[in-house]
């Protein structure tokens, strides 16, 4: 019998040294964990090839479909390595950004040398200009561009404040021209495909075109490639939104990385209208960031985040993610537990959020189908829409409809069911084979029936593509009663 939750909206938990043994993932998936998050901003691959082999073996125990999602960690733009009691700054201060391991060739009077990470200096250097805006550590340090000289930027300190190693810088405003994909991150994406990921979350994009290019190098490397994740932080992204979501498998709302880009103040409104926009081309959507940000430290979350969790519920996100509150905190588990709580509780009062008709593209036999199954099922009180997939796209084009019924995909691929851990409302069961067969109703009969997802004489809704069962042919929708097949079946003698 497969792991059964309520509720529709999926929980993706990072990974880290809070949560990495094999009996504390068994905790999180217990508490409701769908999605493992490897960031590979840290760890080598030693320790992910491990992590993966734990969620496997912790999901097999459970019993329950639990996908893996690899995050790039895309281009370093970052400060280099500074003394061990950093480097104060204060307003008016004139500062040389220059490359790490070499010492400043354009330093000017009164200025102070910070050194930035050497690879990126050049190209950051190439695309800014004289009144562009240059944050640190998350934008609590902000300097403007006065002049550049080569690799060299000459900055002024409006904000001023403490820097150490490594802080992130931003440039808000100044389009970059570094590739989304470094050496590392090639090197990363070959070790996430060998070890069968489900997903491959992309940092740094700006455009269509690196979703393009990554899903380039997947067909090159593998026949069944993993989803793409495009993760939405950067004003460009923002900006070519729509036709980033048309080419993507997903979208990662980082709303970090987005606040200081763009203005925290906007942010809210880019979430509601990234969400709405995947909703209605069912593409499943990722919010992220700080969403029980306090429960790293503290075993319950702040009024203000659970909020924060319910209004995306009640937006229509597909998955809400934890961040440093599994990876690193004091309360993984508990973290998982309260999100699974907020999240139940939201989706009880979905009254509250206000109703968006989406209706099925024009021309389309299966959204059509779907369609029709999560209305009729809603109208006939049935206890499921049960959908025969191969690839999962039936159940995940029946989501876009957000039908009150749960939604259970019927397939015989699990790397494929493991996908459709990412879309609201879907739980899968795997059988051996869908084959064509005068018995179909008897066979998702016993499925149900077998993983207590139905009993006799509940009604279902059933679609599928008869009369061949071929991948992509769902053309059928029907009410079928549990018990009737073996009703009308002639009595043996």
């Amino acid at each position: 019998m497969p792991y059964s939750s309520p509720r529709k909206v999926k929980i993706v938990c990072t990974l880290g040294p809070a949560s990495s043994s094999l009996e504390r993932i068994r905790e999180l998936i217990h508490a409701g964990m769908d999605v493992a998050r490897l960031n590979f901003s840290h760890g080598s691959h030693d320790f992910h090839r491990q992590l993966v082999a734990n969620i496997r073996e912790a999901a097999a125990a459970v019993g329950k479909t639990v996908a893996i999602m690899q995050d790039l960690q895309g281009p370093k733009i970052r400060l280099g390595k500074l003394a061990a009691a950093g480097v104060v700054l204060e307003k008016g201060q004139r500062v040389c950004l220059h490359p790490e391991g070499s010492a400043p060739k354009t330093l000017q009077a009164g200025e102070t040398p910070l050194p930035i990470m050497a690879e990126i200096a050049a190209p950051v250097a190439a695309d800014v200009r004289p009144g562009a805006r240059i944050l640190f550590d998350d934008g609590k340090v902000a300097t403007r561009a006065l002049s550049v000289s080569g690799p060299e930027i000459h900055v002024q300190v409006e904000v001023g404040g403490k820097l150490s190693s490594n802080k992130g810088m931003n440039l808000p405003g100044t389009p970059l021209s570094i590739p989304c994909l470094t050496d590392k991150d090639r090197e990363d994406l070959k070790f996430g495909v060998e070890q069968k990921v489900d997903a491959i979350a992309l940092s740094f994009v700006r455009s269509a075109a690196d979703i393009e290019e990554l899903k380039d190098i997947l067909r090159d490397l593998t026949g069944e490639p993993p989803m793409v994740v495009a993760k939405i932080e950067r004003q460009e992204a923002v900006a070519q939104m729509d036709s980033i979501i048309e080419v993507t498998d997903g979208i990662l709302v980082a709303r970090g990385d987005m606040a200081v880009e763009v203005g925290a103040e906007r942010v809210p409104p880019i979430q509601k209208q990234l969400i709405k926009s995947c909703n209605e081309l069912g593409v499943p959507v990722i919010t992220a960031t700080q969403m029980l940000e306090s429960m790293i430290a503290c075993p319950t979350p702040t009024r203000a985040e659970a909020s924060d969790v319910a209004n995306a519920v009640f937006d229509g996100t597909d998955c809400v993610m934890l961040s440093g509150e599994t990876a690193s905190g004091d309360f993984p588990v508990e973290s998982v537990q309260t999100m699974a709580r907020i999240i139940e509780e939201t989706e009880k009062n979905r009254g509250f959020s206000t109703p968006r008709e989406i209706l099925p593209l024009p021309g389309s036999i299966v959204e059509s189908i779907e369609f029709s199954a999560s209305r009729i099922a809603n109208h006939v009180g049935a206890v499921a829409i049960a959908c025969l997939t191969h690839s999962g796209m039936a159940a995940k084009t029946l989501a876009k409809f957000r039908p009150y019924r749960p939604i259970i995909a019927i397939m015989d691929n699990e790397r494929q069911l493991r996908k459709l851990a990412f879309v609201w409302g879907v739980r899968g069961v795997i059988i051996p084979k869908i084959v064509a067969t005068d018995d179909l109703f008897a066979m998702v009969e016993t499925t149900l029936l077998e993983n207590k997802l139905a009993d006799p004489d509940d009604y279902v809704v059933v679609t599928a593509g008869v009369p061949t069962l071929r991948r992509g042919t769902t053309n059928m929708v029907k009410v079928h009663k549990i018990g009737a097949q073996s009703e009308r079946s002639p009595r043996r003698t």
